[in-house]
């Protein structure tokens, strides 16, 4: 039972390959002292499964439910009012050629139990979905996708945005580059809100944009900077800002990045 729910804390280096990009890249992240906001994954292991199906199913089995219903407890103990975000960690997501960004579901601002185990549902079977089908069959893999479930604790956010540290149009490691929107980043995510654009440059993180994110700019170039090191590669990051504080929501490679010239710019070591 214990191999089926795991808190970001808990999982181990051996664990982490089963608890997809997203999952695994979270809580190694949150063990290394990232500001990450805490929560938990549900393995592939919890599900029960459904014969002839592609994945899974999509009914957790009832100790796996109870173990899940004891880590919503422990987020709670600080806040019993705190809402969660429950999130898609497939196998093949987040990974240096594929990211399936915006394919799978995601559910936000979930709160009682009932709510948090239907989200859970969701997103499990968004993996069957056409446009999953779909984007898995453009690139040349796999359609049926195993996807662990991240259930963490949701950031209020003031501001939430996306920053790719080196541009995925030109290939260029002058500039990090990104945007933002007020409130939740699902807007951000849709498109269905223009966003505020801003970049910061390299070697010394000089900010761009909007004065209102300004005076996060340093941390944030501070924060991309680590991030890029200590994962080998350009990331394509999310972030948010509440009260005040920077958050980091999800980190994965650019995968759409073009191989610079390395005669005029070179990533820095």
């Amino acid at each position: 039972m214990t191999d089926m729910i795991r808190s970001f804390k808990e999982l181990t280096v051996e664990q982490q390959p089963f608890a997809g990009g997203k999952g695994g890249t979270l809580a190694r992240l949150h063990q290394a002292g990232y500001p990450v906001p805490d929560g938990f994954v549900i393995l592939p292991t919890a599900f029960v499964h459904s014969a002839g199906s592609g994945y899974g199913g999509d009914k957790l089995k009832p100790e796996a439910w109870a173990q899940v219903r004891m880590h919503l407890n422990r987020l709670r103990e600080a806040d019993e009012e705190t809402a969660f975000a429950v999130r898609s960690s497939a196998m093949s997501e987040d990974a240096a050629l594929t990211s399936f960004a915006g394919e799978f579901e995601t559910v936000l601002d979930v709160h009682s139990d009932e709510m948090i185990r239907e989200a859970i549902r969701t997103v499990r079977r968004s993996g069957e979905s056409e446009r999953v089908k779909a984007y898995s069959q453009a690139k040349g893999i796999d359609a049926a996708h195993e996807i662990t479930v991240v259930v963490q604790r949701l950031v209020r956010a003031d501001i939430s945005g996306v920053l790719f540290t080196a541009n995925p149009v030109s290939g260029s490691y002058a500039h990090m580059m990104g945007n933002y929107v007020y409130g939740l980043g699902d807007d951000l995510v849709s498109g269905e809100v223009e966003p505020y654009t801003f970049t910061l440059e390299r070697p010394k993180g000089r900010y761009d944009g909007p004065p209102d994110l300004k005076r996060y700019a340093r941390k944030l170039y501070k924060l991309a900077s680590r991030l890029e090191k200590d994962l080998g590669s350009p990331q394509d990051i999310e972030w948010a800002i509440a009260d005040g504080k920077l958050f980091l929501l999800q980190s994965r490679p650019i995968t759409t990045l073009i191989v610079h010239n390395p005669a005029t710019e070179r990533m820095p070591q």
